[in-house]
């Protein structure tokens, strides 16, 4: 099974563990995935024996894990834990790398692009530094800020909100789509007059932009 779909798998089970009478709709908030592809994968852990169901009142159903479902969350857990060291150590050092070429080249405004795991490490890598993290951009994440940073829906309203300068560099930090945010920021740089040069990827995110398309 990719490693996408096991972590998939790991938070529907997590979420399922934690709340019985959670809905599908729910699921596809928690998980960032459609509510058709949470429905898929339910039914594919049902098939491998991971989760019953049992009807519940008002048209709705009720989850719960079998000892062989429970048995496969504990494993995936412990993958998890093992790619996040894994993710971390790789990050920090990428992270590391980026802000001394920052600094080394006088780049000190950074935006990042994407919330979660890497845009705190890279924050943390940051510390110390010349280079000054001043916005997050993510616009499905729920949250308004990222290790004390604030994150924005686009570059535009990063850019107003942080003084109307641009950035004078842009990291990519989504894991979860990570394609799809460079291409979003990408197009929105653009936009503002910036430099796609200015938009990084780190290598632990493990993909490489089709120029032909910029």
């Amino acid at each position: 099974m990719p490693g996408a779909e096991e972590q998939i798998i790991h938070r529907l089970l997590t979420a399922i563990d934690n709340d019985s009478s959670v809905s599908q709709r729910r699921l596809s908030l928690d998980i960032g995935i459609a509510v058709g592809s949470v429905n898929w994968y339910l039914k594919r852990c049902l098939s491998k024996g991971l989760i019953k169901l049992k009807h519940a009142p008002v048209k709705r159903y009720i989850y719960y894990l079998t000892p062989r479902g429970f048995e496969e969350k504990s494993r995936l857990t412990a993958a998890y834990l093992q790619r996040s060291l894994e993710l971390y150590r790789q990050g920090r050092q990428e992270c590391s790398q980026f802000v001394r070429d920052c600094v080394s080249r006088g780049k000190v405004r950074v935006f990042l692009a994407g919330d979660g795991d890497l845009a705190e490490i890279a924050y943390l890598s940051s510390l110390g530094t010349a280079v000054k993290i001043q916005a997050v951009i993510d616009r499905f994440s729920e949250r308004s800020s990222c290790a004390g940073v604030p994150v924005f829906t686009t570059l535009a309203a990063a850019i107003t909100a942080t003084g109307g300068g641009q950035p004078d560099a842009i990291l990519l930090t989504d894991l979860s789509r990570p394609r799809r945010s460079y291409a979003s920021v990408v197009e929105q740089a653009i936009r503002t007059g910036l430099s796609t040069d200015a938009v990084h990827i780190p290598g632990v995110l493990n993909f490489k932009p089709d120029i032909s398309r910029e």
